[in-house]
């Protein structure tokens, strides 16, 4: 597991509006070795500090670059 870009992928969800930096941070976490549990755990445990719309938004762009049927 990469911390670094998972903490990074937390933070640029955090700070809401930035999207696209978040699907390339997706992505940056897969190229890793992170998988799409680790990921969502992660922005789920981030749930009380950044609020519930910007969690939503970070889910969403985990499951458009990584749909369920692509997963490892």
């Amino acid at each position: 597991m990469e911390i670094r870009e998972l903490l990074t992928l937390a933070m640029v969800s955090a700070l809401g509006g930035a999207e696209g930096q978040v699907k390339a941070h997706v992505q940056g976490n897969i190229n890793v070795g992170n998988d799409k549990e680790t990921l969502i755990a992660a922005i789920t445990h981030c749930l009380p500090f950044m609020g519930f719309p910007r969690t939503l938004n970070a889910l969403a762009c985990i499951n458009e670059v990584i749909p369920e049927n692509e997963e490892k």
